[in-house]
């Protein structure tokens, strides 16, 4: 994360609701991110071999922001305005894959 960016504001409760197991409740309302509300599109956060989740920001300029998940971390990577999830995406892919092995 950039030096006093959004990414550094992430709180400890909001990596456990992430990584928790009640996937329906983020689901249906959303997830926070640094205290910035985003409604979840994609979570695969917990399903093998793949292990992401694709946000976007609800508010503001609507940023998408992609977590993936390793044995013991979770990434983080947010695009700039106009950046395609798909394209976060493959990049934190390949950063677990890279991570896992």
């Amino acid at each position: 994360a950039n030096p006093g960016g959004l990414l550094t504001a992430i709180s400890p409760q909001e990596v456990a609701s992430i990584a928790g197991q009640d996937r329906n409740m983020l689901l249906l309302t959303g997830i926070t991110v640094a205290g910035k509300r985003c409604c979840v599109i994609r979570d695969n956060l917990l399903v093998d071999e793949d292990n992401l989740m694709d946000v976007r920001s609800k508010h503001g300029d609507r940023t998408s922001i992609c977590i993936g998940k390793t044995a013991r971390d979770l990434i983080f990577l947010m695009g700039k305005e106009g950046v395609h999830g798909g394209v976060l995406n493959q990049k934190v892919y390949d950063m677990v894959v890279g991570m896992k092995h």
